[in-house]
């Protein structure tokens, strides 16, 4: 549920090169009616498009595939895992 993601202190982000390729991400993603949210894109990530899509990580590669299918363009893929204030970010490999 979004509730539960909005919450979460363990998540995976898609960034975009840019707030179009995002838009067009999240259109694709609530077709498949998924379970993610748009937020703006971690400091600690990148400041280059202001927006990323934040999913579990359960359900990482069925949103990527999705993504793919529908020739969205992901910039990046990252786990962030927040301990206390702060977050602990890896990049993981596109495929």
């Amino acid at each position: 549920m979004v509730s539960d993601l909005f919450y979460s202190d363990n998540y995976c982000v898609f960034t975009f090169a840019a707030t179009a390729h995002a838009l067009k991400a999240e259109k694709v993603l609530k077709n498949q009616k998924a379970d993610f949210l748009v937020i703006p894109t971690l400091r600690e990530i990148s400041t280059s498009c202001g927006l990323s899509v934040k999913l579990s990580p359960d359900n990482l590669d069925r949103y990527f595939a999705d993504l793919m299918n529908n020739r969205v363009s992901v910039e990046g893929i990252y786990q962030v895992e927040k301990e206390g204030k702060k977050n602990r970010i890896k990049k993981l490999e596109l495929s």
